[in-house]
């Protein structure tokens, strides 16, 4: 794993226990652990690392503003729906600062979070003020998605909105009626597994309108949950957002539904971790970008 010989590996390791003058690892017949000098060696190391880390990273603000790197962490869904309009805004602005993006499930996420592997997260779910720089980026409405073949749209013109309408920044969502979910009591819902933001969205209609769904599937990801809809196998919850950027499919119409809900994109860093130049900057570009499209907080 570490590209080099195991000899030279354990040479190194002897060469460190000299100069300490205990042992790092306690070598059974199976396997290898540290002592516990050996733990408290590795914990002053990571502390060591990530003050050479913070160091860097103000050396670099300092000596040019322009150039950095950034480490972002975001769900499938803002990699896809939310981040490609900022990181094109950003990248045209700041072309010297090197981008890294990690997209994973939110509790990998957070742990990247917590131990500095990443500089921030954009995401659905808030955390702890007290712990956390939280930016809200944008605000997401929670629409129905329905094939256009269904039978359950009969009569419900009035009720429709189609998904190119989304992409016109001309366009108010609240022109369009709302409608009960009843309307769609014989349809089959494709949800999103437990733990996912958009799984508690849903069940929060669901209670609200004392509705009873027929489930068809349950998944990990809306994109997935979107295209099983698309293709004619039930109906899913989605964000207006999805459709802004023109990912547009003429398969679907979208529904406002009585007592739906909204939710919030947030960039979230760690308030321990020290704040670049390229941090600020991505920020800043981020709110502006969204509030451009009258979505800010």
């Amino acid at each position: 794993k570490l590209c080099i010989s195991q000899p030279y590996l354990s040479a190194a390791i002897k060469r460190i226990e000299q100069q300490i003058g205990a042992p790092l690892f306690e070598r059974k017949s199976s396997s290898v652990v540290p002592t516990e000098i050996g733990y408290e060696y590795i914990r002053a190391l990571e502390q060591i690392t990530d003050i050479e880390k913070k160091f860097a990273a103000k050396i670099a603000d300092i000596t040019d503003m322009e150039q950095g790197s950034l480490d972002i962490g975001c769900s499938v869904y803002c990699s896809t729906y939310v981040i490609p309009q900022i990181l094109k805004e950003f990248s045209s602005l700041y072309p010297k600062i090197k981008i890294s993006l990690i997209d994973a499930g939110d509790a990998q996420l957070k742990t990247n979070l917590v131990n500095e592997e990443i500089d921030f997260i954009i995401g659905t779910k808030a955390e702890d003020k007290k712990s956390y720089d939280i930016f809200p980026l944008l605000t997401e409405n929670v629409l129905l998605a329905v094939p256009v073949d269904f039978d359950c749209n009969k009569g419900l013109e009035d009720y429709q909105i189609n998904p190119s309408m989304l992409s016109d920044k001309n366009f108010d969502l609240n022109s369009v009626p709302e409608i009960s979910i009843d309307n769609f009591e014989n349809e089959k819902f494709i949800v999103l597994k437990n733990g996912n933001d958009m799984n508690i969205q849903a069940h929060e209609i669901f209670n609200k309108n004392n509705f009873i769904p027929k489930l068809a599937f349950q998944l990990d990801i809306l994109a997935s949950a979107y295209a099983l809809t698309v293709s004619g196998n039930g109906v899913c919850f989605v964000t207006d957002t999805m459709f802004k950027n023109k990912h547009i499919n003429d398969n679907i119409v979208l529904y406002r539904l009585e007592n739906a809900t909204q939710r919030t994109v947030y960039l979230i860093k760690k308030k321990s971790k020290y704040t670049t130049h390229a941090i600020k900057k991505f920020i800043d570009t981020a709110t502006k970008t969204k509030s451009e499209k009258g979505e800010l907080l």
